[in-house]
């Protein structure tokens, strides 16, 4: 349930056995049918936002034959510049220190969107429902049946596991009774293309400002990609500004690392929140995603979390296919969980607190922000192990093998 990124690409990586039957319901219709002139005519998942992909999420589309295709609208990553605005501390980590080649890649969501939707048209065992809706689930013996609409008449499908993978807003989450904790950070992120007097040089920039982080990523056409999480006043502020008052008050904020710009896209605003499912898993069910999980974009780790997600399931469903276990045992889906929890807990409280940490104007908290950023840039072994998860090198994503 739910063909974004997350679910499409699970649909893909359970496609590759040619014995699974797949079924991906998604409300929106596919992004070949789009015209991407604004983000109400895309689905949420494929809209003006970019993503810097870790290593071990481009590791996934690579053993899907995706990524390079996707490769040739994305941009690597060589160095990370992270500051503080108005402030001593500076961290820089190097994709040469840690001896690869980029530190990850970013890439528009529309272009993962076209490609891995292509992709799942033209899998033989995969059925794409777009634009179609699951209006209930029930169980039935140990199966569990979901009702779909499609094109106004409904069709009861029967499978031994459903995922649920319909963003953080979910509403397969709430036909389980499944409860989540929202907790609103009070800020919205804009999200825009600027475009520089100079070459970017695969430089991504993390600055921390007194009203939220701001996050430049390199992308293809010399541009910057820009998530700037500000408080609510301000940014309305900015989004009524005129494009020469809006790039004047980022180049304040980013500081001399972005350097002049010469112009800057349309804008978008999205809101922010914490968002945590109180269950991921059931009988016959996996919750999935930003339904699952949905963080604030400040450490970039939201998809590349939720992929790490999608290949554990990945190798526990295939382990048990082997033993011929069902998809639908709760141990199971129990053990899936199990694997992930200590991965999804240091992902979660790292984005979190990092995000309230760097949001806050307390003088001694600026200072510690400083001597943190000072201390992390010459502990080596710091830095690559933060440098290291970053990268989703902290968590296999190699698929299992399967008889093509």
């Amino acid at each position: 349930m739910g063909g974004g990124l997350v679910g499409a690409s699970l649909a893909a990586c359970l496609a590759r056995d040619p014995a699974v039957q797949v079924v991906v319901v998604e409300k929106f219709a596919p992004p070949s049918q789009h015209n991407h002139t604004g983000p109400q005519d895309l689905h949420p998942s494929y809209d003006a936002r970019n993503t810097a992909l870790a290593n071990g999420t481009c590791h996934v589309f690579e053993q899907l034959g995706l990524w390079q295709g996707m490769r040739q609208h994305a941009v690597p990553i060589h160095t990370i510049d992270i500051t503080n605005q108005g402030s001593f501390g500076r961290a820089v980590i190097r994709a040469e220190e840690e001896r690869v080649r980029a530190l990850g890649y970013v890439i528009e969501n529309r272009f993962m969107g076209q490609f891995l939707n292509q992709h799942l048209q033209q899998c033989p065992n995969v059925q794409l429902l777009a634009p179609a809706d699951i209006g209930g689930l029930h169980y039935e013996g140990d199966q569990m049946v979901a009702s779909v609409e499609i094109d106004g008449r409904w069709e009861m499908m029967k499978t031994p596991l459903v995922v649920i993978a319909d963003g953080a807003q979910s509403h397969g989450r709430a036909l389980l009774g499944i409860g989540a904790e929202v907790t609103p950070y009070e800020q919205v992120a804009i999200v825009t293309a600027v475009t520089p007097d100079r070459l970017h040089h695969n430089l991504a920039l993390e600055r921390f400002t007194d009203t939220g982080p701001l996050a430049v990523l390199p992308q293809t056409e010399n541009r910057w990609g820009l998530t700037w999480c500000l408080d609510k006043e301000r940014a309305a502020e900015l989004m009524a500004a005129q494009d020469d008052a809006f790039i004047a008050a980022l180049e304040q904020a980013a500081g001399a690392a972005i350097g002049n710009l010469t112009k800057v896209g349309k804008r978008y605003t999205y809101p922010l929140a914490l968002t945590l499912a109180k269950e991921q898993v059931r009988p016959n069910a996996v919750v999935l995603g930003n339904a699952a999980h949905g963080l604030h974009p400040v450490a970039g780790q939201g998809l590349n979390m939720a992929m790490r997600d999608v290949a554990v399931l990945v190798q526990t469903l295939a382990a048990a296919r082997e033993q011929g276990i069902s998809w639908g045992d709760f141990k199971l889906l129990s053990g899936y969980l199990q694997q992930r929890q200590q991965d999804q807990f240091n992902t979660i409280q790292f984005s979190d607190k990092l995000t309230k940490l760097f949001s806050n104007r307390n003088g001694v908290l600026n200072l510690a922000r400083n001597s943190g950023l000072l201390l992390f840039d010459t502990l080596q072994g710091t830095k690559r192990f933060v440098a290291r998860h970053a990268m989703g090198r902290s968590v296999s994503t190699t698929l299992p093998e399967v008889a093509l």
